[in-house]
């Protein structure tokens, strides 16, 4: 066993301001080939340098999905992988509104207690007389070990929105393989 950097990343953000495209191009990055839909599942993933890295990535957000089947954020992180204690990243996504704010602390306080560092990753969308950064500073006054900001600018062109996103994606791959080294 080595020594070892462990990182529960929350991507949060609303419905439609990237969330799963950001996570589609993360994990098309780390497997070496482009995928389709994102499931949420335990993957074996590549960093850039040629490291194995074992997750479990959750494809929407736990409002969406898993909140309506589970009791808990705890009875869905087991209730979809019960060795995710033991994985080297969880990423599970958020909403942001007020409602979830419980739910958001319930992911820092278990990714914690298992022993994570645990990870803001806000996505800021602006622009087109737009901007969710209001909803976030309740949100980073909690206790995370590190805040990062993914700036998602307005773009209106699909075809730009789509291929900025999937640059997000890639880069915030290389963010969390560099933190995982560091």
């Amino acid at each position: 066993m080595r020594i070892a950097r462990r990182l529960f990343v929350v991507l949060l953000a609303n419905n439609d301001h990237g969330k799963s495209t950001i996570i589609r191009a993360l994990v098309s990055q780390g497997l070496g080939q482009k995928i389709g839909l994102h499931r949420k599942k335990v993957r074996d993933l590549l960093s850039p340098w040629g490291r194995h890295i074992d997750a479990y990535i959750f494809g929407r957000s736990y409002q969406e999905k898993e909140k309506g089947n589970y009791s808990s954020v705890e009875a869905a992180l087991d209730g979809n992988d019960p060795l995710w204690r033991t994985r080297e990243l969880i990423i599970m996504p958020s909403h942001v509104s007020r409602n979830d704010y419980s739910d958001i602390q319930n992911m820092i306080d278990l990714g914690h207690s298992a022993g994570f560092d645990v990870i803001s990753a806000a996505v800021l969308l602006e622009g087109n007389e737009y901007s969710n950064r209001a909803a976030f500073p309740p949100i980073w006054t909690m206790t995370w070990d590190e805040r990062w900001t993914i700036p998602n600018s307005w773009q209106e062109s699909e075809r730009y929105r789509l291929g900025q996103l999937e640059a997000l994606g890639c880069d915030l791959w290389t963010w969390i393989c560099q933190a995982l080294a560091s």
